[in-house]
Protein backbone atom coordinates (compact mmCIF):
# COMPACT_ATOMS: atom_id res chain seq x y z
CA UNK A 1 0.00 0.00 0.00
CA UNK A 2 1.55 3.29 -1.09
CA UNK A 3 2.32 6.00 1.49
CA UNK A 4 1.14 6.42 5.01
CA UNK A 5 -2.58 6.27 5.69
CA UNK A 6 -2.91 9.74 7.14
CA UNK A 7 -6.68 9.45 7.13
CA UNK A 8 -6.48 6.91 9.96
CA UNK A 9 -4.86 9.51 12.16
CA UNK A 10 -7.51 12.06 11.28
CA UNK A 11 -10.38 9.64 11.88
CA UNK A 12 -9.00 8.44 15.20
CA UNK A 13 -8.66 11.96 16.53
CA UNK A 14 -12.00 13.21 15.24
CA UNK A 15 -13.81 10.26 16.79
CA UNK A 16 -12.69 11.34 20.25
CA UNK A 17 -13.34 15.07 20.09
CA UNK A 18 -13.38 16.75 23.49
CA UNK A 19 -14.67 20.30 23.95
CA UNK A 20 -12.39 22.99 25.40
CA UNK A 21 -12.33 23.13 29.19
CA UNK A 22 -14.61 25.96 30.37
CA UNK A 23 -14.85 27.28 33.93
CA UNK A 24 -17.75 28.77 35.86
CA UNK A 25 -18.75 32.38 35.30
CA UNK A 26 -18.90 33.25 38.99
CA UNK A 27 -15.51 32.87 40.60
CA UNK A 28 -14.10 33.78 44.00
CA UNK A 29 -10.85 35.69 44.16
CA UNK A 30 -8.07 33.18 43.56
CA UNK A 31 -4.33 33.07 43.00
CA UNK A 32 -4.15 30.18 40.54
CA UNK A 33 -6.25 28.05 38.22
CA UNK A 34 -5.77 24.98 36.04
CA UNK A 35 -7.54 23.45 33.06
CA UNK A 36 -6.84 20.34 31.00
CA UNK A 37 -8.32 18.45 28.10
CA UNK A 38 -7.70 14.71 27.57
CA UNK A 39 -7.95 15.08 23.78
CA UNK A 40 -8.11 18.05 21.42
CA UNK A 41 -9.13 17.25 17.85
CA UNK A 42 -7.56 20.16 16.03
CA UNK A 43 -5.78 19.19 12.83
CA UNK A 44 -5.04 19.95 9.20
CA UNK A 45 -4.44 17.43 6.44
CA UNK A 46 -2.92 17.72 2.95
CA UNK A 47 -2.61 14.74 0.59
CA UNK A 48 -1.52 16.02 -2.80
CA UNK A 49 0.97 18.47 -4.34
CA UNK A 50 -0.37 22.01 -4.39
CA UNK A 51 -2.48 21.44 -1.29
CA UNK A 52 -2.53 24.08 1.47
CA UNK A 53 -4.63 23.82 4.65
CA UNK A 54 -4.95 26.08 7.70
CA UNK A 55 -7.20 25.63 10.75
CA UNK A 56 -6.92 29.34 11.68
CA UNK A 57 -6.91 30.18 15.40
CA UNK A 58 -9.12 27.91 17.50
CA UNK A 59 -9.75 27.86 21.27
CA UNK A 60 -8.44 24.60 22.72
CA UNK A 61 -8.43 25.45 26.45
CA UNK A 62 -10.35 28.06 28.47
CA UNK A 63 -10.31 29.10 32.11
CA UNK A 64 -11.27 32.12 34.22
CA UNK A 65 -9.49 33.84 37.07
CA UNK A 66 -10.70 36.68 39.30
CA UNK A 67 -8.07 39.20 40.36
CA UNK A 68 -8.72 41.23 43.52
CA UNK A 69 -5.98 43.74 42.77
CA UNK A 70 -3.81 44.75 39.85
CA UNK A 71 -1.39 41.86 39.35
CA UNK A 72 0.63 39.99 36.74
CA UNK A 73 -0.27 36.57 35.35
CA UNK A 74 2.09 33.71 34.60
CA UNK A 75 0.60 31.18 32.19
CA UNK A 76 1.94 27.74 31.41
CA UNK A 77 0.65 25.90 28.33
CA UNK A 78 1.43 22.26 27.53
CA UNK A 79 0.22 20.41 24.43
CA UNK A 80 0.91 17.15 22.69
CA UNK A 81 1.92 18.14 19.17
CA UNK A 82 1.90 15.63 16.32
CA UNK A 83 3.18 15.93 12.75
CA UNK A 84 3.12 13.40 9.90
CA UNK A 85 5.00 14.06 6.64
CA UNK A 86 5.19 11.73 3.65
CA UNK A 87 7.16 12.38 0.46
CA UNK A 88 7.60 10.13 -2.58
CA UNK A 89 9.84 11.12 -5.48
CA UNK A 90 9.62 9.59 -8.95
CA UNK A 91 12.43 10.28 -11.39
CA UNK A 92 12.89 9.05 -14.95
CA UNK A 93 15.75 9.36 -17.46
CA UNK A 94 17.85 11.43 -15.09
CA UNK A 95 15.17 14.06 -14.40
CA UNK A 96 15.47 16.13 -11.22
CA UNK A 97 12.29 15.65 -9.18
CA UNK A 98 11.45 17.00 -5.71
CA UNK A 99 8.59 16.59 -3.23
CA UNK A 100 8.14 18.72 -0.12
CA UNK A 101 5.71 18.42 2.80
CA UNK A 102 5.38 20.78 5.74
CA UNK A 103 3.24 20.97 8.88
CA UNK A 104 3.23 23.57 11.66
CA UNK A 105 1.56 24.07 15.06
CA UNK A 106 1.45 27.51 16.70
CA UNK A 107 0.04 28.56 20.08
CA UNK A 108 -0.92 31.87 21.68
CA UNK A 109 -2.82 32.97 24.82
CA UNK A 110 -5.74 35.39 24.52
CA UNK A 111 -6.93 37.40 27.54
CA UNK A 112 -10.31 39.09 27.78
CA UNK A 113 -10.36 41.75 30.52
CA UNK A 114 -13.40 42.52 32.71
CA UNK A 115 -14.33 45.42 30.39
CA UNK A 116 -14.13 43.17 27.30
CA UNK A 117 -10.74 44.43 26.12
CA UNK A 118 -8.76 41.71 24.31
CA UNK A 119 -5.00 41.33 24.61
CA UNK A 120 -2.45 38.56 24.16
CA UNK A 121 0.10 37.27 26.65
CA UNK A 122 3.77 37.71 25.85
CA UNK A 123 5.46 36.48 23.79
CA UNK A 124 2.87 36.94 21.07
CA UNK A 125 5.11 36.01 18.12
CA UNK A 126 7.80 33.47 17.33
CA UNK A 127 10.01 32.27 14.48
CA UNK A 128 9.46 29.11 12.44
CA UNK A 129 11.91 26.66 10.85
CA UNK A 130 12.66 29.19 8.09
CA UNK A 131 13.31 31.92 10.68
CA UNK A 132 10.16 33.77 9.63
CA UNK A 133 8.25 35.64 12.35
CA UNK A 134 4.54 34.88 12.76
CA UNK A 135 1.72 35.12 15.30
CA UNK A 136 1.99 32.70 18.21
CA UNK A 137 4.79 30.50 19.47
CA UNK A 138 5.80 27.54 17.31
CA UNK A 139 5.20 24.28 19.19
CA UNK A 140 6.09 22.10 16.18
CA UNK A 141 7.28 22.80 12.65
CA UNK A 142 8.70 20.36 10.14
CA UNK A 143 9.80 20.86 6.55
CA UNK A 144 10.55 17.59 4.76
CA UNK A 145 12.14 17.85 1.32
CA UNK A 146 13.05 14.81 -0.78
CA UNK A 147 14.98 15.15 -4.05
CA UNK A 148 16.08 12.46 -6.47
CA UNK A 149 17.59 12.02 -9.92
CA UNK A 150 17.27 8.44 -11.24
CA UNK A 151 17.49 6.78 -14.62
CA UNK A 152 14.45 4.55 -14.37
CA UNK A 153 13.36 0.90 -14.60
CA UNK A 154 12.32 -1.39 -17.48
CA UNK A 155 15.09 0.06 -19.63
CA UNK A 156 15.95 -0.96 -23.19
CA UNK A 157 18.85 -0.02 -25.45
CA UNK A 158 18.27 1.06 -29.05
CA UNK A 159 21.28 -0.27 -30.97
CA UNK A 160 20.22 1.47 -34.17
CA UNK A 161 20.33 4.80 -32.36
CA UNK A 162 23.84 4.25 -31.06
CA UNK A 163 22.87 2.31 -27.96
CA UNK A 164 20.61 4.96 -26.44
CA UNK A 165 18.97 3.58 -23.28
CA UNK A 166 15.29 4.31 -22.75
CA UNK A 167 13.48 3.52 -19.48
CA UNK A 168 9.72 3.07 -19.26
CA UNK A 169 9.16 3.10 -15.48
CA UNK A 170 10.41 5.78 -13.05
CA UNK A 171 12.35 4.77 -9.99
CA UNK A 172 10.81 5.76 -6.63
CA UNK A 173 12.18 7.01 -3.33
CA UNK A 174 9.82 7.48 -0.39
CA UNK A 175 10.45 9.06 3.03
CA UNK A 176 7.87 9.04 5.86
CA UNK A 177 8.31 10.77 9.21
CA UNK A 178 5.85 10.78 12.10
CA UNK A 179 6.41 12.36 15.51
CA UNK A 180 4.40 13.15 18.63
CA UNK A 181 5.95 15.51 21.18
CA UNK A 182 4.78 17.01 24.46
CA UNK A 183 5.58 20.73 24.23
CA UNK A 184 5.36 23.40 26.92
CA UNK A 185 5.87 27.16 26.99
CA UNK A 186 5.46 29.89 29.60
CA UNK A 187 3.68 33.16 28.85
CA UNK A 188 3.26 36.33 30.91
CA UNK A 189 0.55 39.00 31.06
CA UNK A 190 1.73 42.03 33.07
CA UNK A 191 -0.35 44.75 34.72
CA UNK A 192 -3.74 43.05 34.73
CA UNK A 193 -6.53 45.08 36.37
CA UNK A 194 -8.86 43.67 39.04
CA UNK A 195 -11.88 41.63 37.97
CA UNK A 196 -12.65 38.37 36.19
CA UNK A 197 -10.37 37.48 33.26
CA UNK A 198 -11.27 34.92 30.60
CA UNK A 199 -8.11 33.16 29.43
CA UNK A 200 -8.14 31.24 26.14
CA UNK A 201 -5.34 29.09 24.81
CA UNK A 202 -5.57 29.27 21.03
CA UNK A 203 -3.83 26.91 18.63
CA UNK A 204 -3.40 26.91 14.87
CA UNK A 205 -2.32 24.05 12.63
CA UNK A 206 -1.29 24.29 9.00
CA UNK A 207 -0.04 21.93 6.31
CA UNK A 208 1.08 22.26 2.71
CA UNK A 209 2.55 20.04 0.00
CA UNK A 210 4.43 20.88 -3.20
CA UNK A 211 6.34 19.02 -5.92
CA UNK A 212 8.70 19.78 -8.79
CA UNK A 213 8.99 17.48 -11.80
CA UNK A 214 6.85 15.74 -14.38
CA UNK A 215 6.89 12.12 -13.20
CA UNK A 216 4.20 12.25 -10.52
CA UNK A 217 6.11 12.92 -7.29
CA UNK A 218 3.79 12.82 -4.28
CA UNK A 219 3.58 14.31 -0.79
CA UNK A 220 1.28 14.47 2.23
CA UNK A 221 1.30 16.32 5.56
CA UNK A 222 -0.82 16.22 8.70
CA UNK A 223 -0.57 18.33 11.89
CA UNK A 224 -2.65 17.52 14.96
CA UNK A 225 -2.89 18.19 18.71
CA UNK A 226 -3.43 15.57 21.41
CA UNK A 227 -3.96 16.26 25.13
CA UNK A 228 -3.34 19.68 26.62
CA UNK A 229 -3.23 21.60 29.89
CA UNK A 230 -3.02 25.20 31.09
CA UNK A 231 -1.97 26.64 34.43
CA UNK A 232 -2.47 30.28 35.42
CA UNK A 233 -0.88 31.89 38.46
CA UNK A 234 -1.46 35.34 39.88
CA UNK A 235 1.76 37.00 41.01
CA UNK A 236 3.57 40.31 41.24
CA UNK A 237 6.74 40.69 39.25
CA UNK A 238 9.71 42.82 40.25
CA UNK A 239 8.95 46.47 39.62
CA UNK A 240 9.85 47.47 36.10
CA UNK A 241 10.15 43.88 34.87
CA UNK A 242 8.26 43.48 31.58
CA UNK A 243 9.48 39.97 30.83
CA UNK A 244 11.72 41.14 27.99
CA UNK A 245 15.23 39.69 28.02
CA UNK A 246 17.95 42.32 28.34
CA UNK A 247 20.82 42.38 25.86
CA UNK A 248 23.99 40.71 27.13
Amino acid sequence: MHGLKLGLTAAAISALVAAPAFAQTQLPSAKATFAYNPLIALQTDCRSPGCSADSDWQIVLRQQLKLANQKDLFLGVSLQSGIVTDTTVKSLNGSDDTAEARATIRVRVKLTAPDGTVSYAEPRTGVDANNNVGDGIVFADRIQTLRARFSGLNCTANLLAGGVVTCATPEELQLILKTLNANAFNFVAPNCVSGVYTIDVQARTSANVSSIGTNGSLGAANAFIGAGSMSVEETRMIKGNTGTTLAF
